[in-house]
């Protein structure tokens, strides 16, 4: 192999271990609010309005969210296992068939949102607001209506 390809190969490896997303597919997020089927894991969007986004299929692995409205967005099917989204607005957002096992949502605002066949197992659901809420087994909760 070439000695000039090795450390290139090398470098490459180690950035995506330690930043964990694609650079071309945050850009790409940021710019038009899309980005289905795509790697952000482990972004950093706190605080940023990403109301109506689309990230459908979507690797949100360990992404910090937290603040950030997501008003309205498709997270079908997204894997947001340990993911941070305390005090985010998901106000009437689909997350249907999302993983969100070990996620962080205290005191997020779930109203009108969508968990149909989603995974909550250990995500903490503390303070969350709860009105019109579809459940995973297909229940409503309106805690807070």
């Amino acid at each position: 192999m070439n000695k000039r390809i090795l450390p290139s190969l090398f470098l490459a490896i180690l950035s995506s271990q330690v930043f964990g997303y694609e650079e071309e597919d945050l850009d790409k997020f940021l710019r038009t609010n899309q980005c289905v089927n795509c790697d952000l894991a482990l972004a950093e969007l706190t605080g940023r309005d990403l109301s109506k986004a689309s990230l459908r299929e979507a690797d949100l692995f360990g992404v910090k969210l937290s603040r950030a409205n997501l008003n309205e967005a498709e997270l079908v099917e997204v894997n947001l296992i340990e993911a941070d989204l305390s005090q985010t607005n998901l106000r009437d957002a689909n997350l249907s068939r999302a993983d969100l096992w070990g996620a962080i949502l205290v005191g997020a605002d779930l109203r009108g949102v969508k968990l149909d066949g989603a995974v909550l197992d250990y995500a903490d659901l503390e303070q969350v607001k709860f009105c019109n809420t579809s459940m995973p087994d297909g229940s409503f909760r309106n805690d807070d209506c």
